[in-house]
C-alpha cells in the first residue's frame, strides 16, 4: 500500500507526538520541577536524529516519514517557548536563559553531530 506524500507526514507525525508523549509522562522527574529537562532531551535527541537523516541523505520518502514527520512530531518549539515563558513568568530568569541557551545551542550541536557522524560512519 502506498501512501500519499501528506499521509506518509502525517503518520510520521502522529509516531513521533505519541513517543514524545509516552517519553514525557513516564520520564519527567516531576509535575514541580524548575527546568523541563525531558522535552529538552526529546527535542535534542529529535535534532541528532533529522542530522543523521539529511547526513545519509535518505529517500524523499523517508525523509518526510522520519524527518518530516517523526522528528517534527517529536520535537516541539511550542513547548520550548511555552516552558521558558513560563520560567520568565514564574520569576525564574537565570533557569530560563540556561534552558533557552541549551536547547538551541544544543540542538544545533547535536544536529551537526548527527549529519557529521552519519556521513562517516554509514
Amino acid at each position: 500500500m502506498r501512501f500519499s506524500k501528506p499521509l506518509t507526514v502525517a503518520f510520521g507525525g502522529m509516531c513521533g507526538a505519541g513517543v514524545r508523549w509516552a517519553l514525557q509522562t513516564k520520564f519527567s522527574l516531576s509535575s514541580t520541577e524548575d527546568v523541563p529537562w525531558m522535552v529538552l532531551i526529546i527535542n535534542i535527541t529529535g535534532c541528532c536524529f533529522l542530522g543523521v537523516l539529511l547526513g545519509k541523505k535518505v529517500k524523499q520518502k523517508i525523509y518526510l516519514l522520519l524527518g518530516v514527520g517523526f522528528c517534527g512530531g517529536m520535537t516541539t518549539f511550542s513547548t520550548f517557548a511555552f516552558d521558558t515563558a513560563s520560567l520568565i513568568k514564574g520569576s525564574q530568569l537565570h533557569e530560563a536563559l540556561t534552558y533557552a541557551s541549551i536547547s538551541i545551542i544544543g540542538g544545533l550541536l547535536f544536529f551537526l553531530i548527527g549529519r557529521e557522524t552519519s556521513k562517516r560512519w554509514w
